[in-house]
């Protein structure tokens, strides 16, 4: 006996439904694909548990057909820390997933702020997209490549919202606001007003910040990003011109000092781990090597697409070149440029997949003299090696500030933390804080030699010219 089935695959957990198909009309079949459609879609989440979306919220259902597009999903595909899985093995998380977490905890804050501040809830849909897409942008390793070839992730995340993509076909289906991709854009450039909607999405106490401090200390396998979401969440309101979102009470305010902490701490233990230093250096000589062969060799190089030869080469990419790039994509080509006559490419690209990193010793405070005839001795014990020391030899900088007040002077200026203290008076976080205060103050810029391992043996010689601490 030959059954008649009609199939229904569903899209909540992959589940397959049978259904005898001469037991239901056409219209019965697509009421029961509706039906299937309508349910709730549940991402199980290490950092935030059962993240829900109800196809029923019209604003849950425009994040659920976003995170459905080609562009979003590509973020499946971009490392969230980057190089960092050469340090700690378990930085394995994409930017997908922290995307995901950044709505999620924007979800939650609009819960809070609602209680207080009904009024926010027209600019719901609005802050859940902002949230969810304000890393579509990124490229291959994240911020890595970002600052080696000097592009904006952030101007791709607009370009990708507002030009001809999947992205943008989904937020001008939303019938509830036909301006939604544009409001996006202002949104991520800090420019829509009330200015609240940006600074939930990017500020110095931001949803952003809050997702990846809490997910990069777990994928890494630390603590240092640890602090109290939920009281931090509890503690925000909006001010009384509804502009700016400021702290209530102590309890709060000891909430975000520990925040502020945990990001110092994230990026003094694990974003400028010297050997995450190590691999940036590594990945940046790489990239310089193979533009130099790109430019000054008359054989082209082993392997590239279109795409990459236009992104190495600084050339005008259109967005849908930008999309094609991603860690498996680079990666491939890294597969390849082993095969390359060049030793140096060759060679560079070997260390990068096979992680055979350079060493980094910290550099003390010194004049510039100094530095440099440290980076020289660097160069001649490298080129004794016989390597070229412009690629196997470096300096890394580092600075940073956990928390920085409002300097109006500044290229970026920030957002001030504001707290409303216990006796209802509004002021800056380092003016109550003297923790804070020492965070503003504090001078966290630091100069690292990076150098590969086969003059590890010499290095002492290096170490000699270091002023003793």
């Amino acid at each position: 006996m030959t059954l008649n089935l009609f199939k229904i695959n569903s899209i909540i957990g992959g589940a397959t439904i049978f259904i005898h198909s001469d037991e239901l009309s056409d219209r019965l079949k697509v009421t029961a694909l509706t039906m299937i459609k309508s349910k709730k879609r549940t991402y199980l989440d290490p950092i935030h548990q059962d993240i829900v979306l109800d196809r029923k919220d019209p604003a849950e259902n425009l994040i659920i057909e976003l995170i459905d597009t080609e562009e979003f999903q590509r973020l499946r595909r971009i490392g969230q820390l980057g190089v960092s899985y050469f340090t700690f093995q378990g930085a394995e998380g994409s930017r997908f997933t922290h995307s995901v977490g950044v709505m999620h905890v924007a979800s939650k804050l609009l819960e809070q702020l609602a209680e207080k501040h009904p009024f926010i809830l027209e600019y719901r849909p609005l802050i859940l997209a902002s949230a969810l897409l304000h890393d579509v942008g990124h490229g291959p390793f994240s911020h890595v490549t970002e600052q080696i070839l000097c592009y904006d992730h952030e101007n791709w995340s607009c370009r990708i919202i507002q030009e001809d993509t999947h992205v943008r076909a989904v937020l001008d289906s939303y019938s509830h606001d036909k301006d939604l991709a544009e409001k996006i854009g202002r949104v991520l450039k800090k420019n829509f007003r009330p200015k609240f909607v940006s600074h939930m999405v990017s500020s110095q106490l931001d949803c952003d910040r809050f997702d990846y401090l809490l997910r990069d200390s777990y994928m890494t396998g630390t603590k240092y990003g640890l602090f109290a979401l939920q009281r931090i969440l509890r503690s925000l309101e909006l001010d009384e011109s509804g502009e700016s979102m400021i702290v209530a009470g102590e309890k709060g305010q000891v909430a975000v000092e520990d925040y502020l902490f945990a990001r110092f701490s994230m990026y003094a233990q694990v974003y400028y781990h010297r050997k995450n230093l190590a691999a940036r250096t590594l990945l940046a000589k790489l990239i310089r090597r193979a533009r130099h062969i790109m430019n000054n060799r008359k054989e082209p190089i082993n392997f590239i697409d279109e795409p990459t030869r236009k992104w190495l080469s600084g050339e005008e990419l259109d967005v849908q070149d930008y999309l094609h790039l991603d860690d498996v994509q680079l990666t491939y080509h890294f597969k390849m440029w082993i095969k390359d006559k060049d030793p140096i490419l060759s060679d560079l690209a070997s260390r990068f997949l096979n992680r055979k990193l350079f060493k980094a010793i910290k550099i003390t405070k010194m004049d510039k003299k100094l530095a440099r005839d440290i980076e020289g001795e660097a160069r001649r014990l490298t080129k004794e090696a016989n390597l070229d020391p412009d690629y196997y030899v470096g300096i890394e900088s580092t600075g940073f500030r956990p928390y920085d007040y409002y300097r109006p002077e500044a290229d970026n200026p920030q957002t001030n933390i504001m707290i409303r203290t216990d006796n209802a008076s509004i002021r800056e976080l380092s003016t109550v804080s003297l923790a804070v205060e020492a965070l503003v103050k504090g001078d966290y810029e630091a100069s690292w030699l990076v150098y590969p391992d086969e003059i590890s043996d010499r290095i002492s010689l290096i170490k000699e010219l270091m002023p003793v601490k």
